[in-house]
């Protein structure tokens, strides 16, 4: 018996290092294989991407969308990243024809998508120092030039919408699929030679083992797979208060359906109320004891910081004239405009009655102007009665912080409001000019 162990640990080591080094030319195709797959997805992404940020900025026409537009193509570059990494991978000639055609189809389609841009710029009269160079120096076509701002902007976003967009994107696609799939099938044919080769040795050494250890093996793997490692797991999703993944033996699986079951609920209940708790129930939007919380992490914070108090002028008339239930639609329609009309990083706050606030993080005094920009915006929606509701104007009161929250800050922004008051009202006024004079 010891002559035949170790006859057997004898093949046991050559087989042993056969399979390693098939596993290495096996490790070697896979990883390109993975490669080209995610190129080929990074590739997609950034060309949807694109889509997404032309079309947001043709919808919204916030310059912040044409920014982020122009990071991906001139900057990020993902496409050009993810061509660069495909070609490494030797493709056919007929591979790259058709990079070269989507790639080709790809600079048609951005042209349109710049075209729209500029629309939308002209539109809105932008200011020219904003615009990105590739978009400034676009020129109108006279039938374009000819046509009204809202026809212009129906007419941008006609161009990222229309059946003839989604044409030039699927032939896109279709190039860019057609390399990709060849490229892979490459790949693919390669990993699966080497996942045969290393197949045969890993039966070879399997073989082997199982002379030697069948039975260890056999009662390990068992214990191993349906008890130990499930409890393993168990124990540290309980210490992550994750939920429990279903593996192992049956009865560990239904303990773990039932855990996750409960464990759902109990994260369900846990969310619910923490939105109850943070969030005003009238606009959705943080309350005013969400924002105490949230000073203390704001003091703490390096970075400038603008305040916006904000008063609904007059509105106890609109409760007086129209009814408390048109009353709570104005205070609604206002929560969603200051909401909608600034950043997802800053914060909106229902501070009490017809009274809010906004805090503008990583924000100082030099970008004024953007201020005074969305709260025009926001004027001109709440003077519109399309919606049914009555006309109601804001009274503002803006404060800078060149570092973190403090209550200075907040009192700066309530004498400002109060001049705006004490003014008449319907209008926006930063306390450093205040100071000025």
């Amino acid at each position: 018996m010891i002559i035949v162990a170790c006859v057997l640990y004898a093949m046991l080591i050559y087989a042993t290092t056969q399979m390693t080094a098939r596993y290495n030319a096996f490790v070697k195709y896979n990883e390109e294989h993975i490669a080209c797959h995610e190129a080929a997805a990074q590739m997609n992404a950034a060309s949807d991407y694109l889509t997404e940020q032309v079309r947001l900025f043709t919808q919204n026409m916030d310059i912040h969308h044409m920014e982020l537009y122009f990071q991906e193509a001139d900057i990020d570059r993902r496409r050009e990243k993810a061509i660069a990494i495909l070609k490494q991978y030797e493709p056919t000639d007929e591979e790259l024809q058709a990079l070269e055609a989507a790639r080709g189809s790809s600079i048609d389609l951005m042209e349109r998508e710049i075209y729209a841009m500029k629309l939308i710029v002209v539109a809105n009269g932008y200011d020219e120092a904003q615009i990105p160079e590739d978009v400034r120096k676009v020129q109108l076509l006279h039938y374009d030039k000819q046509l009204s701002s809202q026809q212009q902007i129906a007419r941008a976003r006609d161009l990222v919408y229309n059946r003839g967009y989604m044409d030039a994107k699927a032939l896109i696609k279709a190039h860019g699929d057609h390399f990709v799939d060849s490229l892979m099938r490459h790949t693919a044919q390669r990993q699966r030679s080497s996942m045969e080769a290393l197949d045969e040795s890993l039966l070879r050494q399997r073989i082997l083992i199982s002379l030697l250890f069948i039975m260890n093996i056999v009662t390990f793997l068992v214990i191993t797979m349906l008890i130990v490692k499930p409890l393993s797991v168990y124990m540290q999703c309980i210490r992550d208060k994750m939920r429990l993944e279903t593996t192992g033996a049956y009865e560990f699986k239904y303990f773990a359906m039932t855990y996750n079951d409960i464990y759902e609920l109990n994260e369900a209940n846990k969310a619910m109320l923490m939105h109850k708790a943070t969030h005003d129930p009238l606009t959705g939007i943080m309350n005013r004891g969400a924002f105490e919380n949230l000073k203390d992490l704001l003091q703490k914070s390096p970075q400038p910081m603008a305040l916006l108090l904000v008063d609904i002028d007059h509105f106890k008339s609109v409760n007086d004239t129209y009814g408390h239930e048109m009353g709570d639609r104005v205070l609604q329609k206002v929560g969603h405009l200051l909401q909608g009309s600034f950043r997802s990083g800053d914060y909106p706050v229902r501070f009490g009655g017809d009274e809010f606030l906004v805090i503008l993080n990583d924000f100082d005094e030099v970008n004024r102007s953007t201020i005074k920009r969305k709260l025009e915006l926001i004027t001109r929606q709440l003077e519109g009665t399309a919606d049914g509701l009555p006309q109601v104007t804001l009274s503002v009161g803006v404060a800078f912080s060149k570092q973190g929250y403090s209550d200075t800050l907040f009192n700066q922004a309530d004498k400002a409001l109060y001049v705006v008051k004490e003014a008449g009202r319907n209008g926006v006024k930063f306390y450093d000019e205040l100071q000025e004079k």
